[in-house]
């Protein structure tokens, strides 16, 4: 999922530099930082919050960010139990993907 969604901007490393991050306003995130800037805990729910398009980040402006969370309830034909199955698979892959 995380290829599919994510990596034209995020790069297949999560470190902001896909093929796709030269038109953001602002670099995408490294997402391979999260838990050293949540002190050693991975931030999940902030994770899920942007993924389902419910965080504000002022670095992104006016939410560049693909926000997931309405595509997957289509794709889920309306079951949000596959959404939160959706997201909390990217959850996973993110947080896997965070510097030791």
């Amino acid at each position: 999922m995380f290829n599919r969604y994510c990596a034209v901007c995020q790069g297949t490393d999560a470190k902001g530099n896909g093929p796709a991050a030269w038109a953001w306003k602002a670099t995408p995130t490294d997402l391979t930082g999260l838990t050293q800037k949540g002190g050693g805990k991975y931030p999940a729910l902030d994770v899920t919050s942007v993924i389902r398009g419910q965080a504000e980040l002022p670095a992104h402006g006016s939410k560049e960010m693909p926000v997931w969370g309405p595509l997957f309830f289509r794709l889920s034909q309306g079951h949000e139990s596959e959404v939160q199955q959706r997201i909390a698979n990217l959850n996973h892959c993110i947080e896997s993907m965070q510097k030791k």
